[in-house]
Formats: C-alpha cells, sequence, structure tokens
C-alpha cells in the first residue's frame, strides 16, 4: 500500500473526498444519530460541500482512490479567533494505519498560527474520542444546542 497525502485539486478528487465523505458518515453515525438526520446527508450533498468548499482540504489516495480526507479552517462558531478542525472521515478498512494521524498533524501544522484549535465529536463516538484525545486533544464541555445534544467540543 502506497499512501500519497496531497491538497484536493481535481474533479476526481473532490468526486473521491465525496464519496468518503458520504459513505463513512453512514458508517459512522448510523447508530448514532436519528435515521431522519442521517437521511439528509445524501451524496448529492457531499458533493456539494466538496465543490463548494475545496480549500483547506487534505486527502489521502491509496492507488486512484481517495480513503481520508482531512478538513479544516477558521472556527465557524463565535466571534474567537481560533482554528477548527472541520471534518476527518476514513475508510475502515484505513483504521490504524496511521494515515489519520499524518493528515491531522498537516492540518494542525496549517492552523499553528491559532492559540486555540476546535473540533466537536458526537459523545457517544468513544473510537473517535480515543482518537483525537490520543493527539493531544482535551474535552472542554458540552454543547447542548448541538445535534441531538450529542456532540462534545475538543480544546488543542
Amino acid at each position: 500500500m502506497t499512501i500519497i497525502i496531497k491538497s484536493m485539486e481535481t474533479p476526481e478528487e473532490i468526486e473521491g473526498k465525496s464519496l468518503v465523505h458520504w459513505q463513512t458518515w453512514r458508517e459512522a453515525y448510523d447508530d448514532l444519530l436519528l435515521a431522519e438526520f442521517q437521511e439528509t446527508m445524501t451524496l448529492e450533498r457531499c458533493r456539494f460541500f466538496s465543490q463548494k468548499y475545496p480549500e483547506n482540504t487534505l486527502i489521502a489516495i491509496d492507488g486512484l482512490k481517495v480513503v481520508v480526507f482531512i478538513s479544516y479552517g477558521n472556527f465557524r462558531g463565535g466571534t474567537i479567533q481560533a482554528g477548527e478542525i472541520i471534518a476527518l472521515y476514513f475508510f475502515k478498512d484505513y483504521y490504524g494505519k496511521g494515515i489519520a494521524q499524518k493528515l491531522m498533524k498537516a492540518a494542525l501544522t496549517a492552523l499553528d498560527y491559532f492559540s486555540e484549535i476546535f473540533l466537536w465529536v458526537l459523545k457517544d463516538n468513544k473510537r473517535a474520542i480515543a482518537f483525537y484525545q490520543k493527539i493531544g486533544f482535551t474535552l472542554k464541555g458540552v454543547d447542548e444546542n448541538e445535534v441531538q445534544d450529542k456532540r462534545k467540543v475538543f480544546l488543542d
């Protein structure tokens, strides 16, 4: 397995990222979110996000297939000046291979000029929580206004 990590650029890479987003969203959240909410995350919606926000997205490619992506940028909530890890999704076959850590390190390096970096994770997503804590994020609190009252905010 030869993995290439790069910025998302081409239409094929945008489509690949869209597929990763859609499929892994279903895998990760089918048991954690209401079915009605899950149905709103369609492949078309993932394509829309990928096409509208291609900047600050790194992908990992195995052969010609996008298998992991991370999106990052300015914090989207409130008025504080901070960075945010917006999304990190990858196929189950790539769990435990160190690829997500490499993408996270690259994103954190790009956000290094911020004194704070936030991310959101569902409180019942224990695998993701363990991953983020291993990287150095710590639990800051629960946002009662988020999806089904199930999100936590982590602070680096």
